[in-house]
Order: C-alpha cells, then structure tokens, then sequence
C-alpha cells in the first residue's frame, strides 16, 4: 500500500508538496492548494492518517523516505518546494538531512527538535485517557476551536479525529516527542524557512533557534499574534509567505520577527 496522495495543477511548472500536521491529512492545506493554483501541489495523508490509515506503522524517518519517492515520481523535474507542519515538519527536517537534492525550497513550519523530560512516560497513560473522548463531536468541536480549524473543515477534522486508534495516537505522539536534529543538516544547502507562531511554548522557540543554527541556508521568524495553527488562524499571510519564498521574493516583514 502506498500513500494516498492528491495531485493538482500538473500542467503547472513547479511543484510544492505539502505535508499535514499529526492526527490530521491533507485536507488541512486547502486554503493553500487554492490560493497558489499556479503551482503543481501535491498533497499526501501520512501513514496511519487520513485516506492513508492502513498504511503502518508511521515513522518520521520511513515518511521521509516515502515523501522523497513522492517527489523523485511526481513532482516536475524530480524536485519539489517542500512546506509541513508540525509533525511534517520534521519529516520536512528529515528529509533535508539525506535527501536535500529533491528539494528546491524549505518551510519548516513549528518543529519540535527538543526533547521533553518525561513526556514520553506519560503518553501511554494520557492517550487511553483521551481515545474515548476523541470520538465525541462536542470533545472534537472543543479541540478544534483550539487549533482555529475552520467551520467548514469541522467534519473531516471529527473524521479523523474518531477514526484514529489508541495505538495509531500513541505512535504518534512518541515519533513526535522522541524526535530531535537528524544528522547530516550542516551540509544543507537548501534554502530552508524556519517559522513559528508568537503564542507558541518556550520549547518551540528553543527549537526554532536550534534549526537556525544547524541548517546553514536558513531563516527563522517568529510570526506575531498567531500560535501553532498559523495556516488556520491568518491563511492569506500564510499562503503570502508560501508564494514569496517559493518564488524568491521579499517575504512580508509586517509581523515577522527574526528568532533569536
């Protein structure tokens, strides 16, 4: 089985595959599959994700490897903008660090690269707390007023939500937490955006400053008045920035901040 996969605009020269956050799928980028028409944009559901649950297990480092298969099959040329976020966002790191040459342009955006002290003891017991309740539309509709989900996206963020297993949410979230900077970044040559929201954690932050410092060709910026789910909360400064880094133009400086 391989990953379900949307393809749009392949008649467009220059390909950007953007990859969805932990426990979502591809549908979390359509505001931004819409705006940037121009582009080819493919768009896949992760392992254990989406349209693409039955594929497992999911690992960063194997979703990595498939997204390079992605781009080396589909995209134009064999190379391809690359944007994720969260959890993709460290596939996004991964792959940097061994398959830079398929990649043309970089947004990482909210990659934790820190490690938590004693997250992971707590994963197990806090998700067979919270896997009943995930399948509950008024649990859901709390969850996503907190990560801004549009109203329009509120049944297929509940159908992920309630179709994801205990075992699926556990793998997750310990990839997530167990993940920091893979070796080989410091002969990246891509040029890579670093970004995360201004009401994001601490350990965010640090994170951030860490992948500045490992990817050689990069930009880091913290983004003012947004937090984890930038692209839900401001989509037209969002797809804003896409467009400009994709395209090698000024990025919009209003409410960018450099990470320091």
């Amino acid at each position: 089985m391989e990953m379900y996969v949307q393809e749009f605009g392949s008649n467009q020269p220059d390909s950007i595959v953007f990859i969805h956050g932990g426990g979502l799928s591809g549908w979390m980028w359509d505001g931004q599959v819409k705006d940037l028409s121009d582009f080819h944009c493919l768009v896949p559901d992760l392992p254990e994700q989406g349209r693409s649950k039955g594929l497992k297990p999911f690992s960063i480092k194997d979703s990595a490897q498939q997204i390079t298969e992605l781009i080396k099959n589909k995209a134009h040329e064999g190379k391809a903008h690359v944007v994720g976020h969260s959890i993709g966002a460290q596939i996004v790191v991964q792959l940097l660090s061994f398959a830079p040459e398929v990649v043309d342009h970089a947004i990482v955006n909210s990659a934790l690269v820190r490690r938590i002290p004693g997250r992971t003891s707590l994963i197990k017991p806090t998700v067979q707390l919270t896997i009943p309740l995930t399948k509950a539309k008024w649990f859901a509709k709390i969850q996503a007023k907190l990560l801004n989900v549009p109203n329009d996206d509120f049944t297929r963020y509940f159908n992920d939500s309630k179709s994801i297993t205990a075992e699926s949410l556990e793998n997750l979230l310990m990839e997530n937490a167990n993940f920091s900077l893979p070796e080989g970044l410091e002969y990246c040559t891509v040029p890579t955006l670093i970004l995360l929201g201004q009401k994001e954690r601490g350990i965010m932050r640090n994170s951030a400053k860490a992948l500045v410092s490992a990817i050689p060709n990069s930009k880091g910026y913290l983004v003012q008045g947004v937090g984890h789910s930038f692209n839900f909360e401001d989509p037209d400064l969002y797809t804003r920035i896409l467009r400009n880094w994709f395209t090698n133009k000024q990025l919009p400086t209003e409410r960018l901040s450099a990470v320091r």
